[in-house]
């Protein structure tokens, strides 16, 4: 048997080193050189005996050398030293796909753009589009607040499509016919079971106009100019009345100012408070605006300054220019009250709407304008009777802003608000008038189902498809229903309003359409504020049709096909039409350095041969980075480390990814079987960690799991590493449901979100009186039971009685003790006059 002795290239001293070298052969070692020669290989005697490099002088010697062998080189029997040029040329590949990796993002479009010379054109494109993008996404989160219960855009859209088909096959299955013989005995089956949208449109603009007029006859109560107020055909004029009332009185804010505020608005506001307001002296409210404004500033600024700000909303509001009754007058005193901070910040009370507007009515009605219109125009303002009626309508309409999401109006800035709502330019409605573009044309049947509407609206039911009559189900069965007007008689009227007084709004609408006014156009200003609708559903068409499993595209006609997208990491078999998955190899780009690996389980294994019997070992080696990426490997090998490094290589080989989030909770359990070995990842609250038995902890550990309960059952690691990798493939992050469902990654949330596991030091102060209460009891039962052994038995009346005696628990006392207590219990003391006879006895005795 020969051995090859690897190539020495470093300097061995003289001595004993020489010697022993000259022994065993190594002429190239001699006591007088200083440099190491090239040596031939070493031929051992054969004489049958087989000698170990690694043993004795010779491999002490070697090792001080410090030369390039592996370790576990020592366990093979004469192996020789891997090739130098084979390690070279991978040690070359290697860096050439580094490199080749790192080069590949420099000839890109992106890569191009970012070294050439931005023009200022360019510039200011990108800024656009950064600037819309931001505008969307705002956007698209107010429409998210107005209504938090909504469905997808996809999920409305596919329900309206499938609508429509339904009416266009009910419509070809019967004709015309049907449709004239029912167009006016009742509107809404000539478009059974689709929602009519123009209906929609003619109806909210008919309450939104019936609240317009409202709403411009208190400003011309107010004593505001006519010209000012925006004409009827304005899209905007509900908002701008709105506005213009409630930015009637502009008070700045500045104490300077007010002489300038008295001289203006004074007179027309004076006529609409209380008359024992009005009829104070001018100098008076003047010096009581003044000082007002002074503590309402000096309080903001204090505490801006302190960093105490109290109103969330109001970290800047001193700089503001015009003062705000709402939102200034509660920093007049100060401190302010803690409860009405709370009212702003958490939950405003929604339950006292009517309170506050029978207020606000009682204070219109005792004013100086309210006794001069109520001769000339008695319904101007309300009555006493009639202001509980009002309130009650105003809380009911609170309500229902409360469902559409309210409270979140009322936390957040109404501007911010107002200016990052989707707009758009609205359409025109006409009656018999000619179609053009953004222009919607109304038919007798839009003006009647428009009624229908509005009278479903006004008895709770304002969804059509909960009626009978419209029922899929039962349209597509064949079941008989009710009508809609049986339905409709059936249900309680409104309190407040008739069909007749909604008919009559409807009516009235149309009429002024009919007229044939032209339209004034939609305020630009305000279009630029924020993004338009159809930015917001180009968006989000944009996202649906790349999102899930299949892609959407356009072909030259300008119709969308969809194909199924390709897998990664695979290859189109064109013979059988399917993608075929590609041999895995260890990524030369692949960084080592974070993986970490650990044995699993090692096993001496052995079979039978021709020869003879043989044995061999089998490790199993789990790799990972602890961030989601992991591999199992199986190798074999003669010892344990050859089985541990063909495991670790194969492991390598065979990644594979955990499709969780990091930081974040599982969405769901999981459980995974192989045969009956079985794994369970239980999802725990952020911060509560792993909780699992000490000995898997460090494949937990390379697995990357984190707030979760894992159990095994049976110890078979051959087979649980099945199981292992059927529980982690059933992991499903947030964004693969977004991409599988189509629905937005914020909108999903798993149960358990929103815990997080405060740390228990947190509350220890808290739970000090607590903990000294359960003290304190524990140790006087402690005391009562006077500590012997009654194990969890709760002390019954009589334990603790008075007069009660430690002898009543002599059944639990060993022998001694109860033969103790029952001398003491039969033994009477001697009487008084028995005592010298007692004592004469003891003493003959």
């Amino acid at each position: 048997m020969a051995a090859v002795l690897p190539r020495l290239s470093c300097t061995v001293g003289s001595g004993g080193q020489g010697a022993a070298a000259t022994r065993f052969g190594l002429s190239g070692l001699s006591s007088g050189s200083a440099q190491c020669r090239p040596c031939l290989p070493l031929l051992l005697p054969s004489c049958g005996a087989r000698r170990w490099l690694h043993k004795g002088h010779v491999g002490a010697t070697l090792e001080k050398l410090d030369l390039p062998r592996h370790h576990w080189l020592k366990e093979v029997d004469q192996a020789p030293e891997k090739s130098s040029i084979r390690k070279m040329k991978d040690k070359y590949i290697s860096q050439l796909g580094e490199i080749h990796g790192a080069m590949q993002g420099l000839f890109g479009e992106e890569a191009r753009k970012s070294i050439e010379k931005v023009s200022e054109d360019e510039r200011r494109q990108q800024k656009d589009v950064q600037q819309r993008r931001e505008l969307t996404n705002e956007a698209m989160r107010m429409y998210r607040m107005l209504r938090p219960d909504a469905p997808a855009f996809f999920e409305e859209d596919a329900m309206m499509g499938m609508k429509a088909k339904m009416n266009r096959i009910h419509l070809q299955e019967h004709g015309d016919a049907l449709v004239e013989s029912h167009k006016y005995g009742d509107p809404f089956k000539a478009y059974l079971p689709v929602v009519n949208q123009k209906a929609f449109l003619l109806a909210l603009e008919s309450v939104v106009g019936s609240l317009a007029d409202d709403i411009e006859t208190l400003c011309l109560l107010a004593g505001l100019n006519e010209e000012d107020l925006p004409v009827h055909d304005d899209p905007l004029r509900f908002k701008k009345l709105v506005d213009f009332l409630f930015g009637a009185f502009p008070l700045k804010k500045d104490p300077s100012r007010v002489s300038e505020f008295m001289k203006d608005h004074w007179p027309q506001l004076r006529a609409l408070l209380p008359i024992e307001v009005a009829d104070l002296d001018e100098d008076v409210i003047a010096a009581w605006l003044e000082g007002h404004l002074r503590r309402v500033i000096i309080n903001q600024r204090r505490q801006e300054e302190a960093g105490d700000v109290k109103i969330f909303l109001h970290k800047r509001r001193s700089e503001e220019i015009y003062y705000s009754f709402s939102e200034d007058f509660v920093y007049d005193d100060d401190p302010m009250p803690g409860m009405l901070a709370d009212e702003r910040n958490l939950d405003f009370p929604l339950e006292r709407a009517s309170e506050f507007m029978g207020r606000f009515l009682d204070m219109l009605g005792s004013s100086g304008r309210a006794a001069d219109v109520r001769d000339f125009a008695p319904g101007a303002f309300a009555s006493s009777e009639d202001q509980v009626t009002v309130a009650q309508q105003f809380q009911d309409l609170v309500w229902d802003l409360d469902s559409i999401g309210l409270r979140n109006w009322i936390r957040m800035d109404i501007a911010e608000l107002e200016k990052f709502l989707p707009k758009g330019n609205i359409a025109r409605l006409s009656v018999g008038g000619a179609a053009g573009k953004g222009i919607i044309n109304l038919s007798p049947d839009d003006v009647e189902v428009a009624k229908l509407m509005l009278r479903c609206a006004a008895r709770g039911r304002p969804d059509l498809l909960d009626f009978e009559a419209v029922d899929p189900y039962k349209l597509l069965h064949g079941i008989p229903a009710r009508e809609v007007d049986e339905e409709l008689a059936a249900l309680p009227p409104n309190t407040f309003l008739t069909d007749q007084q909604l008919g009559k709004l409807v009516e009235t609408h149309t009429a002024r359409l009919g007229r044939g006014v032209s339209q004034v156009p939609t305020d630009t200003a305000w279009l630029s504020e924020g993004a338009t609708v159809d930015e917001i559903y180009k968006k989000e068409l944009d996202f649906y049709r790349t999102a899930g499993p299949a892609e959407w595209n356009a072909d030259d006609s300008g119709e969308y096909k969809w194909k199924f997208r390709q897998p990664p990491n695979t290859f189109w078999d064109e013979r059988r039409k399917v993608y075929i998955q590609e041999q895995k190899g260890v990524d030369p780009n692949l960084k080592l350095k974070e993986m970490r690996q650990h044995m699993l389980d090692v096993t001496r294994m052995g079979s039978m041969v021709k020869v003879g019997r043989i044995n061999y070992f089998r490790a199993i080696v789990v790799v990972g980075n602890g961030k989601g990426v992991y591999g199992f490997g199986v190798g074999f090998g003669n010892t344990p480390k050859e089985a541990r490094a063909d495991s670790s290589l194969k492991a390598l080989q065979n990644l594979d990814y955990i499709d969780m989030d990091p930081g974040r909770m599982f969405t769901t359990p999981c459980k995974g079987s192989e045969y009956k070995h079985t794994m369970e990842i239980i999802p725990r609250p952020i911060g509560r960690g792993i909780r699992a038995n000490k000995k898997f902890l460090p494949l937990l550990y390379i697995l990357g799991l984190d707030n979760c309960k894992v159990r095994f059952m049976y110890s078979k690691w051959f087979t649980r590493v099945r199981a292992i990798k059927r529980t982690l493939d059933q992991v499903v992050s947030r964004r693969t449901l977004a991409n599988m469902t189509g629905k937005r990654y914020a909108l999903l949330v798993a149960p358990g979100d929103h815990w997080v596991h405060w740390p228990d030091r947190w509350f220890d102060q808290v739970r000090e009186t607590y903990d000294a209460k359960h003290a304190a009891a524990k140790l006087a039962r402690k005391h009562a039971l006077h500590f012997k052994k009654r194990g969890v038995r709760m002390a019954d009346p009589k334990n603790v009685e008075p007069g009660w005696r430690k002898k009543n628990w002599a059944r639990w006392n060993n022998p001694l003790e109860r033969w103790l207590q029952s001398r003491r219990h039969d033994y009477e003391p001697p009487r008084a006059k028995d005592v010298p006879a007692a004592l004469a006895s003891d003493n003959r005795t």
